[in-house]
């Protein structure tokens, strides 16, 4: 599976059909090959409610994503949304709220404030916790080893059981390149290239 299939997916609470909104993007972080947090936009009216899900919360599916929180806590969810004061921190493209495991929300002022923080930080080859990229503001930025420009990146693949960023996917026109995920060393703070390096390459560490 690729990245890209699960964009837009529904997302349904375990036992049922009901859709209760839909994979708006994929955070990941460079020197991390495991699948930590899935954004999923709540909001069935075409608006934004964003809120980023534990990736152990959710079974990956090619046609619809199961989530193990229940309707009734999904509406718990947004109605803390709902009530919840602005911010103080700047949260442009976060998501206000985290759920963990068995459906426990973070607080989201709390978690807004780190994820925010996050996004300003640039990676290290052994990153902290808190360097998350999304996915989708990745796609088609240029790729780079020792050797110059690999390409655009593409896409990554998944494997949707064990939740394992598996390889980086470059267009290198005209061939598709791949490359193990784990060779990802950088993604600087602007966000308008990647760094790929090998334990061989002088960019190790980057």
């Amino acid at each position: 599976m690729k990245l890209s299939d699960l964009i837009n997916t529904p997302v349904v609470p375990a036992g049922t059909d009901q859709e209760i909104g839909r994979v708006s993007d994929i955070a990941i972080r460079a020197g991390q090959t495991e699948l930590e947090y899935v954004l999923v936009n709540l909001s069935l009216t075409g608006g934004n409610d964003p809120v980023a899900f534990t990736a152990d919360t959710l079974e990956l599916g090619a046609s619809e994503v199961t989530c193990a929180i229940s309707q009734q806590q999904v509406d718990h969810l947004r109605q803390r949304k709902d009530d919840e004061d602005p911010l103080a921190v700047d949260i442009e493209g976060l998501p206000p709220l985290v759920v963990g495991p068995f459906g426990n929300a973070i607080a989201p002022v709390v978690m807004g404030a780190v994820l925010n923080d996050a996004l300003r930080q640039c990676p290290q080859p052994t990153p902290p916790g808190s360097n998350f990229r999304w996915f989708t503001k990745l796609q088609g930025n240029p790729a780079f080893d020792s050797t110059g420009e690999l390409g655009r990146f593409l896409d990554i693949e998944l494997d949707p059981d064990t939740k394992a960023l598996r390889f980086l996917l470059i267009d290198g026109r005209p061939a598709i390149l791949s490359f193990p995920f784990a060779e990802l060393r950088n993604i600087p703070d602007d966000e308008h290239y990647m760094v790929l390096s090998r334990s061989s390459d002088p960019l190790h560490p980057v």
